[in-house]
């Protein structure tokens, strides 16, 4: 009997070990896109300020150039403030933590690229966003180059036309200056007067594309009593 216990106990311990391992195997999915890692998470990603001189590294592909942004360009701190916390909620699809940053008269206006069309462009108020379990498909536009009509559920067209790299960790970020380079222009000075603009762009991803792989977020806000809200968001990226 004293020469099986060894046997019998190794048994037992690899039993309670496979029991311990199956329990610690949770089910986080959820009906949100999956998000992107925080700034400062795990991974040792920090999400700074760029002042020309320093690149944070994205959490997919290595950019393959970095640009550096007019350093005359001072953005305004409240406007960086309330930027970086949008693309933080972006991130992490919170949109209940948006809802108080978005103009409450104007609504959020979802741009699938840089030139706002105030005609068809979906616009939705503060408290009535869509939901990423709403899996009905609405008409976001027409895409570039084909004109075919950009028809997607909510969460498809989130994961395609505003966050799909992670723009927290952009190399790049503008404030009132358009730095990415395209066949469509950005307007949103003009469909919104007097409003102001905070571009997230990475200058490309893979060197053998020369920078046409770029992609950018585009957040412009509008000023309300001493404050910035969002009112639109476009994605810009390389057009035909």
């Amino acid at each position: 009997m004293r020469r099986m216990t060894p046997l019998l106990s190794a048994a037992i311990l690899a039993l309670l070990l496979s029991g311990c391992g199956s329990a610690s195997n949770k089910n986080g999915a959820t009906d949100a896109p999956k998000a992107f890692p925080s700034a400062g998470s795990s991974l040792g990603i920090e999400t700074t300020v760029n002042t020309g001189s320093e690149s944070p590294a994205p959490t997919e592909l290595v950019p393959s150039n970095t640009q550096t942004p007019d350093s005359s360009n001072v953005p305004d701190a409240k406007l960086e403030t309330v930027a970086r916390e949008v693309v933080e909620y972006l991130r992490e699809r919170d949109l209940t933590s948006l809802t108080p940053l978005i103009d409450s008269e104007l609504g959020l206006r979802f741009s699938p690229y840089p030139h706002i069309n105030t005609q068809t462009d979906l616009v939705f108020q503060a408290d009535a966003l869509p939901d990423f379990k709403d899996t009905t498909k609405q008409l976001w536009g027409t895409y570039d180059g084909r004109g075919d009509p950009i028809e997607l559920s909510f969460r498809d067209y989130f994961e395609q036309f505003v966050y799909n790299k992670d723009f927290g960790n952009a190399p790049n970020v503008s404030f009132n200056k358009i730095i990415s380079k395209g066949n469509i222009v950005f307007n949103g000075t003009e469909a919104y007067p007097g409003a102001s603009f905070v571009e997230f762009h990475y200058p490309g991803f893979d060197k053998s594309l020369e920078g046409t792989d770029w992609q950018s977020l585009i957040l412009v806000f509008v000023s309300k009593n001493d404050e910035w809200k969002l009112a639109a968001i476009a994605h810009g990226q390389w057009a035909v």
